[in-house]
């Protein structure tokens, strides 16, 4: 009896021993899971993105996750992300990062590469990546300053190629966006690349006309800038910031009024000369100095009733425009370049712009030093700058200037006195609700119809859109700036009021990652690990998924269309056995449940 007894106890031990063991947690350490580098890492990062690309980040960490990669993307807001995306060695820096831009629509968009430009050197110009190299430093720079076309595009071609090879960055997609408009109360919309206003398309503002008696035009925006302080670079951050530059304030020249279809038979017609503030240009030479000389407008008024004059258009640009340098700019590169110079706070100093009026309404921009600019095309770079008024902003104004204004005369909004065909309406600019424009009577130029825009915010997209399909006069808008969802379309088309177009949009996303060598994830510094990541990521779902099949997957930031895409870029096929062939080859090991499997 007793040793059945023993038995029963012994018996009930070894149960409960084994049912300790299957609940409690081991005590060594856990199985290995996923990729790990040559030197035994297991290879983990985050993906970084604003709300507008955290839908692309999630399906490329299910792709990543799903080839072996540990991989999360943390939700984070907009302004923290775009806080910290160009400084690449700052404490809580991004290890990788998804996010967009918009390449200019012409067959060069120069200025796109300096998002792979020498980061030290070249401070000023954005480079997330912090990516170094010497050949696309030079690349970048002999782009600029390239005398003829032939040589752009080889230049050009050979940029796309050396991106490809390096992989800093994996672009993902380029989305049509689906344009809606009201019809019903105004005509003669403009649509091009983009959609119907944009930072290249101010001209349904300007040239829309009214169906009905409404004078008033009322535009709905998701996003708007903070400030009117003339901070420009600040304003290029969003269409609305973008489009007050070119219809309150004005730049030199504009970009041309130039469709799909046009580009498609003429891909240099973005090149066009679009007058604004300057009427006509000329290219000349002073001994081996190249000169760019502007005619201006005469008769423009500035909103307070000054004159408009060559002083404005040097005040400018010696204290506002080329704020910061670019290669092609009117600059002293000898000053640029000696060791010994008094820098202005690492940046360019008034007196190194080669800029000076010749009369009241002509200026002259000297290129120096061997840096010429091709005379078939203006520089891209006065696109995006306006000319304030030198009485405004300048030392001897007589406004109620804040204190500090003379140190930083883009810190404060300058009374809003621009030359555009439209002003800000007193009290017509509340933070993060609306900005209310009214017509400048005065204008030099053709009045547009609306006597009023309204841009208003609205953060939430439904209620943006449930706004554009009211009749409310109290809350009704004409326009969005921003794309229908796919899953809309339908609604939209079948509705009278409505006009539908598709049409190409202009950004290009891409997944960046970190290469500064402390601030960085250092296992992404390897090559073959980014690779393998481009090849893990299922660019063609991407876009059915997001976009309904209206998306087409991206390999540059040239357009698929353009006649100077590169068209055999290497390390953009979606292909898992190759991602694992690539890594192998490389010393990586993958592991499932402790066991090495490749």
């Amino acid at each position: 009896m007793k040793s059945k007894k023993n038995k029963w106890l012994i018996s009930l031990v070894l149960v409960v021993v084994l049912v300790l063991a299957f609940a409690l947690p081991a005590c060594g350490p856990a199985a290995k899971q996923g990729w790990y580098t040559p030197e035994g890492e297991k290879v983990s990062f985050k993906i970084a993105s604003p709300p507008g690309h955290h839908d692309k980040a999630l399906l490329i960490v299910q792709d990543l996750k799903d080839f072996g990669l540990d991989v999360s993307a943390p939700p984070m807001d907009s302004s923290t992300f775009y806080d910290i995306i160009y400084t690449p060695d700052a404490e809580g820096s991004l290890q990788a990062f998804v996010w967009a831009d918009d390449p200019a629509p012409d067959p060069w968009s120069d200025w796109i590469w300096c998002y792979f430009a020498d980061p030290e050197d070249w401070g000023y110009m954005w480079n997330p990546c912090w990516y170094d190299d010497e050949e696309m430093n030079n690349l970048f720079f002999e782009n600029y300053l390239a005398t003829n076309m032939t040589r752009k595009e080889e230049i050009l071609l050979r940029m796309q190629e050396k991106l490809a090879e390096d992989v800093p960055v994996v672009y993902l997609m380029r989305e049509d966006i689906i344009t809606a408009c009201r019809t019903d109360r105004w005509a003669n919309w403009f649509n091009e690349m983009g959609g119907y206003a944009t930072w290249i398309n101010e001209y349904s503002i300007r040239e829309v006309t009214n169906v009905t008696a409404e004078t008033r035009l009322n535009i709905a925006v998701p996003s708007m800038p903070n400030t009117l302080n003339m901070e420009q670079l600040d304003f290029q951050n969003t269409n609305l910031g973008t489009i007050y530059l070119m219809i309150v304030y004005e730049p030199l020249y504009a970009y041309p009024k130039v469709d799909p279809a046009t580009l498609a038979i003429d891909p240099d017609a973005a090149y066009g000369f679009a007058p604004r503030l300057v009427k006509a240009y000329d290219w000349s030479y002073e001994g081996t100095s190249q000169i760019l000389t502007l005619d201006l407008e005469e008769g423009v008024k500035w909103h307070d009733g000054e004159n408009f004059t060559a002083d404005d258009v040097v005040f400018s640009f010696k204290s506002m425009v080329i704020y910061p340098w670019a290669p092609n700019m009117p600059i002293n590169w000898t000053a640029v370049y000696d060791e010994d110079y008094p820098w202005c706070d690492d940046d360019i100093c008034p007196d190194d712009i080669l800029v000076e009026k010749d009369g009241d309404y002509k200026v002259k921009l000297t290129y120096v030093d061997g840096y010429h600019q091709p005379t078939d095309y203006l520089p891209n770079d006065f696109l995006w700058y306006s000319i304030v008024p030198e009485h405004v902003f300048g030392p001897d104004g007589e406004t109620n200037y804040p204190d500090s204004w003379n140190e930083d005369p883009a810190a404060w909004d300058g009374e809003c006195i621009g030359t555009g065909p439209f002003k800000v309406k007193e009290d017509g600019y509340v933070v993060d609700q609306y900005l209310l424009l009214e017509r400048n009577e005065e204008y030099y130029g053709e009045l547009p119809a609306a006597t009023e825009v309204l841009f208003k915010l609205y953060e939430d997209d439904n209620a943006m859109w449930m706004a554009f399909e009211s009749d409310d006069p109290n809350s009704l808008m004409d326009l969005a700036i921003a794309g229908v969802k796919f899953q809309k379309k339908a609604q939209y088309e079948a509705d009278p009021r409505i006009t539908v177009e598709v049409m190409p949009d202009l950004s290009i996303s891409a997944l960046g990652f970190n290469l500064h060598e402390t601030g960085g994830y250092a296992p992404l510094g390897e090559l073959p690990l980014r690779q393998a990541i481009a090849a893990a990521i299922n660019k063609v779902y991407m876009c059915t998924m997001l976009a309904g099949g209206y998306a087409e997957p991206a390999d540059s930031y040239v357009y698929l269309e353009s006649p100077y895409h590169h068209d055999s870029l290497p390390n953009n096929a979606y292909n898992l056995t190759l991602a694992e062939s690539i890594l192998t080859a490389a010393g990586y090991k993958l592991y499932e449940d402790g066991v090495q499997v490749n």
